[in-house]
């Protein structure tokens, strides 16, 4: 079996996904709250996501130590970026996506994500060291 084969890809659409695994940093934002705020906690959930990626399927684990070193002088944001490793890690280890180009709106009825899913083999070799983004 191949390492493409052995891919596992969830039969639910990458941006449900991504909006129920950022839930813990977007719950708290006040309905009214801008979009870009929305914007950026999406952000640190695509970056988080996608390092893990890196790391358990490509075994690529450059993007993990350069969050953590960009965070290494903030604890808040570390601990932060912790949790939302070991989230993707504990609840969602059997989606194996990246996440590739993504958008957020606010709409009436909330905060709504348009998200690609990408194969993590399809990316070319060595894509620019340490970025998740």
């Amino acid at each position: 079996m191949t390492k493409r084969a052995a891919l596992r890809y969830p039969d639910r659409k990458i941006s449900e996904t991504f909006l129920d695994f950022a839930r813990p940093i977007i719950q708290d934002l006040p309905s009214e709250a801008p979009e870009h705020r929305a914007r950026e906690a999406l952000q640190l959930a695509f970056t988080a996501w996608n390092a893990v990626i890196f790391a358990d399927v490509l075994n690529d684990h450059g993007h993990i130590e350069k969050i953590r070193h960009l965070t290494a002088g903030n604890p808040e944001a570390g601990l932060l970026v912790e949790q939302m490793i070991a989230r993707k890690r504990e609840l969602f280890a059997d989606d194996e996506r990246m996440i590739g180009d993504w958008e957020v709106t606010r709409t009436e009825d909330g905060i709504n994500v348009r998200a690609d899913a990408r194969d993590p083999y399809s990316l070319p070799p060595n894509p620019t060291r340490g970025r998740c983004t």
